[in-house]
């Protein structure tokens, strides 16, 4: 299963439920748009200081191949985007942070959509809201699971039924 951190937007003027649209779920692991295409990875994650200090970095990877050769600077790109893969999903944790979100909890399953239901599913469950006013993403939730129960783990059946 894969871990994923859920971040939650800033409370706007509005307030309201569609803030759970907005929330972002950040995968926990090796991120390998960020190892093979970081200034593209950067830029669609809106990463700006990350940005500006890897620019630095290309510029002292540049100094140095002229300074101490090829092979030097070779490796130091290597080293950078090894760290940039390793590291992408705490820079992007931390982008987040530097943007007032908040991190609402943790989230896990085989993919995001999986990751998103369950979060959804206890999230909706914690806070006892109208049905009307539920947002879609908690909805959609709550339709894919009718007979889950936090008491409940794995295959067995809900409490009270017989299958």
């Amino acid at each position: 299963m894969t871990i994923y951190t859920v971040h939650a937007p800033p409370v706007s003027a509005t307030g309201g439920l569609d803030e759970a649209d907005r929330m972002i779920f950040v995968k926990d692991g090796f991120s390998w748009p960020a190892f093979f295409l970081p200034v593209l990875w950067m830029l669609y994650r809106r990463m700006w200081v990350v940005l500006a200090v890897y620019a630095l970095y290309l510029v002292a990877i540049e100094l140095s191949g002229r300074y101490l050769g090829a092979p030097t600077a070779a490796a130091l790109g290597l080293l950078g985007a090894l760290f940039l893969g390793l590291e992408g999903s705490s820079l992007l944790r931390w982008t987040l942070s530097r943007r007032r979100f908040t991190e609402a909890g943790v989230a896990e399953g085989r993919s995001r959509a999986e990751a998103e239901i369950r979060f959804f599913h206890r999230f909706a469950a914690a806070s006892p809201v109208v049905p009307e006013a539920v947002p879609a993403t908690a909805r959609i939730a709550r339709a894919a699971q009718p007979n889950a129960s936090a008491d409940i783990v794995g295959l067995f059946p809900t409490p009270g039924t017989a299958r």
